[in-house]
C-alpha cells in the first residue's frame, strides 16, 4: 500500500513546491471578485431603471394634477373656484412639498378654502391663493391663482361677522 501512496505524495509535494495551490486560490479569488463586480453592475442598472421609471411616473402624475388644476380654474368661468370660507395660515410645515400641495405660503397669508377634508385621512383642505405676478410695467398687473392642498391643522378659519366695524375674527378649525 505504501507504494501506491508514495507517487501521490510525491506529486502533491511537487505541486506545493511549484506554487499550484496559490495559483488555484488566486484564480478562485479573481473569479469571485469578477462575479461580484458583475452582480453589482447589474444591480446598479436595475436601480437606475427603477429610478427612471419612478421619475417618469411622478412627472406624469404632476402633469395630470396641473391639468386638473387648470380645468378647476377654467371650469365654468371659475364657478368651481367659489370659496366656502377663508383661512389664515398659522403654521407652515417644514417639510411640506409635492405636486398637489399649496406651497410658498407664509404665516399670515389668507387662503380661500374650496373644498374641505381632501387627501390622506381627510386632513387637508383644497385651498387657493391669488398672487400678484411681477410684470415689466405697473399697467400689466397680473394675478396668478395657485391651487393645492394645505393641512387643516395649520389653518385658522376667518369668520366674517356682520358688525358695525365690519371686523373679522379668527377661529381655529
Amino acid at each position: 500500500q505504501q507504494s501506491t501512496f508514495s507517487p501521490l505524495r510525491e506529486r502533491l509535494r511537487e505541486l506545493r513546491r511549484n506554487g499550484t495551490p496559490e495559483i488555484v486560490f488566486g484564480g478562485v479569488v479573481l473569479a469571485v471578485v469578477g462575479i461580484d463586480y458583475y452582480l453589482q453592475q447589474r444591480n446598479d442598472q436595475q436601480r437606475s431603471e427603477m429610478i427612471r421609471q419612478f421619475e417618469e411616473e411622478v412627472k406624469q402624475d404632476e402633469e395630470v394634477s396641473r391639468k386638473e388644476e387648470r380645468e378647476l380654474i377654467n371650469n365654468n368661468g371659475g364657478a368651481a373656484m367659489k370659496p366656502k370660507f377663508q383661512c389664515v395660515v398659522r403654521v407652515v410645515p417644514q417639510q411640506f412639498d409635492g405636486h398637489k400641495c399649496l406651497t410658498n405660503l407664509k404665516v399670515g397669508d389668507v387662503v380661500n378654502v374650496l373644498q374641505e377634508g381632501v387627501g390622506p385621512d381627510n386632513k387637508y383642505n383644497l385651498c387657493s391663493i391669488e398672487r400678484l405676478v411681477d410684470s415689466s410695467t405697473a399697467a400689466e398687473e397680473k394675478h396668478n391663482i395657485s391651487v393645492g392642498w394645505f393641512p387643516c391643522s395649520c389653518l385658522e378659519k376667518i369668520e366674517q361677522t356682520a358688525s358695525k366695524n365690519k371686523t373679522s375674527t379668527a377661529k381655529r378649525i
